[in-house]
């Protein structure tokens, strides 16, 4: 799995945030679909006859193995026994696949007791972002690339699948390549 770059240069040696430097500059805005980016925890569901059969989570390296070049992320099984993963358990049962093809999907788990509950949700849940027909569902249009009208865009957007709050930020997607490119609010600072 590799990381969704973002849009703009960061200021790595200062405050990490990002610059008024497009660091995607072959990516094709004008042919992409800009959906929003769901604040929980990201996951991949295996789905088998309209249930799911695995549920795995998303691992960051660790300090020791960015030094010995470990830089992607990778997935691991949830753990149905740990307590730490019982919500991501909860948010699959509770989500509808009974429509959702065969197949591994990615998808965020959302939910009151996953990352703090930024959307304000009741329950938990899963939203499958990398099947098309639930994307278009969290479509935003006009989202400007530029450094300045982005940053005011983000402040002033509400999220569709939160309750009564901001959103984390977009993910455009190249709708004939798959490509992939993001920016959050917080990465203006």
């Amino acid at each position: 799995m590799e990381k969704i770059p973002t849009i703009y240069e960061r200021n790595w040696s200062g405050d990490r945030k990002v610059i008024d430097v497009l660091s995607v500059t072959d990516f094709d805005f004008d042919n992409s679909d800009a959906a929003e980016k769901l604040d929980g925890t990201n996951v991949r569901i295996t789905v088998r006859n309209g249930y799911f059969v695995r549920l795995e989570k998303r691992r960051n390296p660790s300090k020791e193995e960015k030094i010995r070049g470990i830089s992607e992320p990778w997935y691991i099984d949830a753990n149905l026994d740990g307590p730490a993963d019982q919500y991501l358990f909860e948010a699959a049962k509770n989500t509808d696949l009974s429509e959702v093809p065969d197949g591994e999907w990615s998808a965020e788990a959302l939910g009151e007791k996953i990352q703090g509950n930024p959307l304000h949700l009741e329950g938990h849940t899963l939203f499958i972002f990398s099947l098309e027909s639930w994307r278009e569902k969290i479509l935003f249009k006009d989202v400007p690339t530029s450094f300045s009208e982005l940053r005011t865009w983000l402040d002033r957007q509400k999220s569709i699948v939160g309750n009564d709050c901001g959103i984390e930020g977009i993910v455009w997607h190249e709708r004939l390549t798959g490509r992939m490119c993001k920016i959050k609010r917080k990465d203006f600072g």
